[in-house]
């Protein structure tokens, strides 16, 4: 398993994806946040998915230079139209624009659709929250993407629907929550199907719902599901957030018949300053950080960490060793490279 140096990867990655057809700035985007995912630990969203997207645009599904498109806007609220464009470029655009409403009236909801595969959904949330302002994301798929049995049942029904939140704090990073409402991500089983390794236990079902830690169960054929995390509750959120990504943007929500992976969302942005004194949100939010880091460790424990925490510790690792690629994710980005003639070279 080779480790790659983040610049190395972010270079190769923007190379491949600018040979395959992404203009220049684009590739530069993707790659830069797919990297930035494996560098936080979050490999099923990193460059895992180089041949996948390349494979989109081989198929015309991305439409290449696209930008965000306001249809319908006020002070606090905006609906957007992604036009099928990159989902890290036209995603980052959106926020932007909720961002900048949210500054002048204290607070605003966007509403998006038509955008391929965001990334990881902690990205947007953090964007809000490194300019002082609190935000919440809901995404779905567009209606397909379906991997999910829902609570009671064996057969895919939703997708991964995950769900973010961040806020700012003043004397460390953010605290950001990014979960998918499943028990493991699609990535994340790809991952281990690659590597040859089991999932943990909990995570998927074969295609006759018997529990499973085998990733190729769900992959198939026949295909297995991944399951709801925390049962019924976890379902719950996943119900819920493709509801708010998809029926209120317009991109519809998990159904029969549609195979076309996209992402909506459902995203707000409070400007915390407009509501109440920022010293003291901050002191309340490190009060509840020492609060809950002051708990006795359960056993087997070494620390308490907050959300965001995990993510840094493995950044830091990272930035120092590289980042670990497995052997069949490497051979398929190669494979990839080497059809539009892209160089990996390691040195």
């Amino acid at each position: 398993m080779p480790s790659i140096p983040a610049p190395q990867l972010k270079a190769m990655a923007s190379d491949i994806l600018n040979a395959a057809g992404a203009t220049r700035d684009d590739a530069r985007i993707v790659a830069d946040a797919l990297v930035e995912a494996n560098l936080e630990g979050h490999d099923s969203h990193g460059v895992v998915r180089v041949p996948e997207y390349v494979g989109w645009m081989e198929q015309k599904l991305i439409n290449i230079g696209a930008h965000i498109q306001i249809v319908k806007e006020s002070d606090a609220f905006a609906v957007m139209d992604g036009d099928w464009g990159w989902g890290q470029v036209v995603g980052r655009e959106a926020m932007e624009i909720a961002i900048a409403k949210a500054s002048k009236a204290g607070s605003a909801t966007i509403s998006v659709r038509q955008c391929n595969h965001i990334g990881r959904v902690g990205d947007y949330t953090l964007m809000a929250a490194q300019r002082g302002m609190a935000a919440t994301l809901y995404v779905n798929t567009h209606g397909g993407g379906k991997l999910v049995a829902p609570w009671g049942g064996r057969e895919r029904r939703l997708s991964a629907n995950p769900i973010s939140f961040a806020v700012p704090r003043s004397s460390a990073d953010p605290v950001v929550v990014d979960i998918s409402t499943c028990a493991i991500a699609g990535g994340k089983v790809k991952i281990a199907y690659n590597s040859k390794k089991p999932v943990p236990a909990g995570c998927i079902v074969d295609s006759e719902g018997r529990p499973s830690t085998n990733p190729a169960d769900f992959f198939g054929p026949p295909e297995g599901a991944l399951l709801p995390f925390g049962g019924h509750k976890g379902f719950a959120l996943g119900f819920i957030s493709d509801i708010l990504a998809g029926a209120i943007s317009g991109a519809g929500c998990s159904r029969p018949g549609e195979n076309r992976i996209g992402n909506s969302f459902l995203a707000t942005v409070v400007d915390i300053a407009q509501f109440r004194d920022r010293a003291a949100f901050d002191q309340d939010v490190d009060q509840l950080s020492d609060y809950v880091k002051s708990s006795k460790l359960a056993d087997g424990s070494t620390e308490i960490l907050v959300p965001g925490e995990p993510e840094k510790k493995e950044r830091e690792r990272r930035e120092k060793n590289g980042v670990p690629v497995d052997e069949e994710t490497w051979r398929q980005i190669r494979e990839t490279a080497a059809r539009y003639r892209a160089d990996t070279d390691l040195g």
